[in-house]
């Protein structure tokens, strides 16, 4: 009689169960993949944004107040050489939305100049470059809304702001960027905006922020103090961030999103390890003149041990394959959409989240299965007999 024929008896004992608890352990398993595949793309952007070396600079108070057009050449003033920033690129809010339809997409005016420096990661070719000076109206569109509008490169589209005064403005898509950190973005040119702001009598020499694309880690926190210390007490002190200060600062925002996915998936290992525990534990008591039988007939204690321990052990990797296995290869073919959530557009199966689920089951199991396979060892086959006869 071979461990696996008495494994696969028992499974098949009481198949409604064993059906149960591989659902129990599915479902949290599933939860705990995507929950760590959306704290992976937090992380990946976290990688990609200290890479770049950027740092903002907005108003001390919030993010919407103003701060003067003249404050970017005080801030290229601080290092004339350029030894210490490559470029300054002044933005400004739009806020602008499809005519008839609800959202507004993350639409920023860019000075024209420097935007194709502070943002080399979109990859513009020359060809682009040259288009994007030479159009007042260019703009340059993430993949998100790309897709969700079905635009093209070429076409004519309009976007109508949601500030103040409310302006409705049309533009040429010069490109589709397919940078995943930039995926939501809806980027044109600044000029265009400030002379559009001017036909309606309104103030458009004004920025939300100004990104700084810095040459060093060391250049960019000489920068962020300086920047600081020359605007303080002053109408317009500044607050100098790096990119993940930032963007961290919209999160929060909407809760601590990555803080309450781990929770999620620290509950989710809880519950499968109670629910292993406690079928492990059921299947022992149900089963004690069947382990007392086979100590009679000549079963050593650590060839039960390990019938206990393997059956606990593939139960959980049963289950948790049947959570991991479909949600990974949904996740892979069909990414969860979450268009215009900050810098994510999709869910994405993380390959570290299918191998930490995996391992976190087996352990779970051994776990499970260590002290309902103890006491199955320390049987003594005429207590056993006695008490269930």
């Amino acid at each position: 009689m071979t461990i696996t024929y008495v494994l696969m008896q028992n499974l098949r004992r009481n198949r409604l169960r064993t059906a149960l608890t591989a659902i129990a352990f599915a479902l949290p398993m599933a939860v705990f993949v995507s929950a760590i595949s959306f704290v992976a793309m937090f992380v990946r952007i976290a990688q990609a944004n200290e890479k770049e070396l950027r740092l903002g600079v907005h108003h001390r108070t919030t993010l919407t107040n103003y701060l003067p057009d003249g404050l970017r050449r005080k801030i290229e003033g601080l290092d004339p050489q350029r030894t210490r920033l490559s470029a300054v690129c002044g933005m400004r809010w739009f806020g602008g939305r499809v005519p008839e339809t609800p959202n507004a997409l993350t639409s920023l005016a860019a000075d024209a100049d420097t935007f194709p420096i502070v943002y080399s990661e979109l990859d513009l070719t020359p060809e682009d470059t040259a288009l994007w000076q030479r159009d007042k109206r260019a703009a340059i569109v993430g993949m998100g809304p790309a897709e969700t509008y079905h635009w093209k490169v070429g076409q004519r589209v309009v976007l109508e702001s949601t500030v103040p005064p409310y302006l409705s403005l049309d533009f040429n898509i010069i490109k589709i960027s397919d940078n995943e950190m930039r995926t939501n973005f809806f980027y044109f040119r600044r000029d265009y905006l400030e002379d559009s702001l001017k036909e309606v009598n309104a103030d458009g020499a004004r920025c939300n922020i100004f990104w700084i694309k810095c040459q060093s880690a060391e250049a960019m926190r000489s920068l962020q103090e300086e920047i600081d210390r020359m605007t303080a007490n002053t109408p317009d002190e500044t607050k100098t961030e790096d990119e993940n200060a930032f963007v961290a600062n919209f999160t929060q925002a909407l809760g601590d999103i990555p803080g309450l996915m781990q929770v999620m998936a620290a509950v989710v290992v809880f519950i499968i390890a109670l629910v292993a525990g406690n079928t492990m534990m059921m299947s022992f008591r149900e089963r004690t003149r069947e382990l007392a039988v086979f100590k009679a007939i000549g079963f050593q204690a650590p060839r039960v041990f390990s019938i206990i321990m393997a059956e606990s052990v593939m139960l959980a990797t049963i289950g948790s394959l049947l959570g991991v296995v479909p949600t990974a290869t949904f996740l892979l073919f069909f990414p969860i959409t979450m268009f215009r959530f900050g810098p994510i557009s999709r869910i994405e199966v993380s390959p570290l989240a299918v191998v930490v689920s995996l391992t976190i089951a087996l352990l779970v199991g051994l776990l499970a299965g260590v002290w309902p396979a103890y006491q199955a060892m320390r049987l003594r086959t005429v207590d056993a007999l006695r008490r269930v006869a």
